[in-house]
């Protein structure tokens, strides 16, 4: 089982038992007429702990979505514990015994889970936290980009690399920068982006050349040439490998 699966249903059994000692400490409270500083200060503490549980069960969840293969079936429960952890976010500040549903609901597609089909000499594309203007954009294509090196597309493989990495590079430009290269220069290819990045922040050298490397490959993926360049597997593995090695740096 994968660690970050296991350290999920740690978070969500730590959840669930700090609900039911707050829902206790509360009927206690009215049954005895307590009103104790260190009860109101247990009872903020507790309610505190269930927030860093969610954000803890949300930090699990999108690991063990993303770090193995899954397949539709396991894909699709964790696509709905997701969105279990949503509905429970937006409950936090009320309904307790609707975060504790939310709990045991997700807990139970959990235990249902078979990430084992998943290939171990398969890249791992682990991220970083990434602004929330491409976070989704860009798990998507990683999504798709495990889809395809699954199926054996490797041109397509390499092809969304250059994609996430575009994706990546234009939003650094807009943090460092504050101006939208998009809106001002659509067509901008990903050697005039870092060329013009380069001038922003220096750059660790390994870094240009692995953004170098991922371009040239795209490029012969792309476009038409006298001889159609096809990938292999091991050329894929290696450029998804550097775009999620230039990601992390990127956004570390």
């Amino acid at each position: 089982m994968p660690e970050s699966l296991e350290s999920f249903k740690k978070s969500a059994d730590k959840l669930s038992k700090c609900i039911d000692e707050i829902e206790s400490r509360s009927f206690n409270a009215r049954k005895r007429n307590f009103n104790l500083s260190y009860g109101e200060n247990k009872a903020n503490y507790l309610a505190g702990s269930v927030s860093s549980y969610l954000k803890e069960l949300k930090m699990h969840a999108w690991a063990f979505s993303e770090a193995a293969r899954l397949d539709n079936e396991s894909e699709e429960k964790a696509v709905r514990i997701l969105g279990l952890i949503k509905k429970a976010e937006k409950q936090k500040n009320g309904d307790l015994s609707g975060i504790a549903e939310c709990v045991a609901e997700m807990r139970d597609i959990a235990e249902g889970l078979d990430l084992a089909k998943g290939h171990a000499d398969e890249p791992d594309f682990r991220m970083p936290m990434l602004p929330a203007s491409i976070e989704p954009e860009v798990k998507a294509d990683v999504r798709e980009l495990k889809r395809c090196f699954s199926a054996k597309c490797y041109r397509s493989s390499v092809i969304l690399c250059g994609r996430i990495l575009e994706t990546a590079l234009h939003r650094k430009y807009f943090e460092i920068t504050g101006n939208d290269i998009l809106e001002t220069n659509p067509g901008v290819g990903l050697g005039k982006l870092i060329a013009k990045l380069n001038d922003k922040v220096e750059f660790d050298p390994a870094i240009k050349d692995q953004i170098h490397l991922v371009n040239k490959v795209r490029i012969s993926s792309v476009h038409k040439k006298a001889n159609v360049f096809f990938p292999t597997r091991q050329q894929a593995y290696a450029i998804i490998l550097y775009t999620a090695d230039i990601i992390n740096k990127l956004f570390r």
